[in-house]
């Protein structure tokens, strides 16, 4: 799912009784062993992530079709920014949240696991989307 906002994922994932996960909970899924540079490994490349100039340089592709990775997760690096349940400052000034993930239309750096944008919980966009947790 794409152009949802924070709003709306977090509204999506309360009503199953769900939540979005932390920053930190992602970074700790992605990373896998802490060895992984990348949501897909210690390498990235078209062939196992959705990123600029990928096989699908112009959007998302379904859940898992470049493999699953680590703890059996897909798409932990790259097709889109995912949303998660942390503000990017401390006492949420501004309140800005974090995305995680990189995605189809970025270049692969965006793709670490420690990347860390923000954007503002009401943005809405092709390139975001976001997963849930129990």
């Amino acid at each position: 799912m794409t152009y949802v906002s924070w709003y709306g994922a977090t509204a999506f994932a309360s009503y199953y009784g769900w939540r979005l996960p932390t920053e930190w909970e992602w970074q700790a899924v992605a990373d896998y062993d802490g060895s992984y540079t990348y949501g897909c490994g210690t390498t990235k490349n078209n062939s196992i992530a959705n990123y600029y100039n990928s096989d699908h340089p112009y959007g998302t592709t379904p859940v898992g079709q470049y493999g699953v990775f680590g703890y059996g997760m897909a798409d932990m690096a790259g097709n889109v920014w995912e949303w998660t349940g942390s503000c990017y400052y401390a006492n949420c000034d501004g309140d800005y949240r974090v995305l995680r993930g990189g995605s189809w239309d970025n270049i692969g750096y965006y793709c670490t696991v420690s990347y860390r944008p923000y954007d503002y919980p009401g943005s809405l966009g092709s390139n975001g989307g976001f997963r849930v947790c129990r």
